[in-house]
């Protein structure tokens, strides 16, 4: 808010507080008239208290919050329409106004891989009006590893956790590498030469961990989306690729083999799949979509929001989010600050050395 010029403002108060005098002055006792005494007259037209703006009067956010949400959200996904992200905001965001009373409006901002979205969100009002979805991957690797960024990972509430996901290792079809053991045997045999697609710039950081706990050497190559690489692995063009577990059905369906997650345990949507922890790699880079928003944002509207997220996860949400292949995992308070704190150091140690 704008100051208010404080030389008016005393100029007022000196001139009241004058007016107040002469009444006080003027008043005689027993003519039927109130003394009005000059500190009732200052207490009457008193300017903010020390350290408030002058003129500004202070926020009271949990009473403006008290009634949250009175009119409709607008919830940036950081994504285009149709992916992953979009699916997971829209499984979640349209039982949820239901609960909410209000609509909640999906604005689709994947410009820049979704950078343009997340700085949206950033400078938006704390008021609980803007609020976002996108994945601790996605933040993290442009504050830790896309070079200039003009926001941090501290420059967001972090509401809940909507799912959680790992990236899976695909290989192609037909080939004579019958499990995960033939496919790090090959890659030793011709260390750089084999070649794993990955869907995007994000899935560097899946390759690097599994070149480094499997110690071997493989070549990515950034396609652009899952469906691309699919694709190419249907068609044997590529020797592996690294998927996100959305595509687990569609790779099983096609025959495809599907050697690992990148979880430190099972997802409960496809328990067939095994980790590579249980493999003895102890390779983990879990993902979790999370509804977001700007920095400050109340504690009253947080809990307006988390309550009724555990409404819809107990019934309607659950089952919208299994219904686009996701498993379903709410993570709120402080079990998704720890989480956030260890990943965060994780993904900075990794994209920064």
């Amino acid at each position: 808010m704008r100051r208010r010029g404080t030389k008016k403002l005393w100029v007022s108060v000196c001139a009241a507080l004058m007016a107040a005098a002469v009444l006080c002055g003027c008043t005689k006792s027993g003519d039927g008239t109130k003394e009005t005494s000059v500190k009732a007259a200052a207490e009457t037209i008193k300017g903010p208290e020390s350290g408030d703006k002058a003129g500004d009067k202070p926020e009271d956010k949990t009473a403006a919050s008290a009634a949250y949400p009175e009119k409709e959200i607008q919830c940036i996904v950081t994504a285009a329409a149709g992916g992953g992200t979009d699916a997971m905001a829209r499984a979640v965001c349209t039982p949820l106004e239901k609960t909410l009373g209000k609509a909640i409006v999906i604005i689709n901002n994947g410009s820049a891989s979704g950078l343009v979205g997340m700085g949206d969100i950033a400078d938006a009002d704390a008021d609980g009006y803007t609020l976002g979805v996108f994945s601790n991957t996605d933040v993290a690797n442009f504050v830790y590893g896309a070079g200039e960024c003009d926001f941090t990972t501290e420059d967001f509430t972090y509401i809940a956790g909507l799912n959680t996901t790992g990236d899976i290792l695909v290989l192609k079809k037909g080939t004579d590498m019958n499990g995960l053991e033939d496919f790090i045997q090959k890659a030793k045999e011709k260390p750089g030469e084999m070649t794993v697609a990955l869907p995007s710039a994000i899935q560097n950081l899946s390759l690097d961990l599994m070149n480094e706990k499997m110690g071997i050497v493989t070549t990515g190559v950034v396609y652009e989306g899952g469906n691309k690489v699919l694709a190419d692995l249907l068609g044997g063009h590529i020797e592996a690729g690294i998927l996100s577990a959305k595509f687990i059905s569609q790779a099983q369906e096609q025959d495809l083999n599907v050697l690992g997650i990148m979880l430190s345990e099972r997802l409960g949507t496809f328990p067939d799949v095994p980790t590579f922890a249980e493999q003895g790699y102890g390779i983990a880079n879990p993902a979790i979509r999370m509804l977001v928003g700007p920095k400050g944002l109340p504690d009253s509207v947080v809990d307006v929001l988390v309550e009724n997220l555990k409404q819809g996860y107990d019934g309607e949400i659950r089952d919208s989010v299994s219904g686009i292949d996701e498993e379903p995992a709410l993570l709120t308070g402080p079990e998704l600050d720890a989480f956030l704190k260890e990943d965060f150091a994780m993904r900075k140690a990794m994209l920064t050395k």
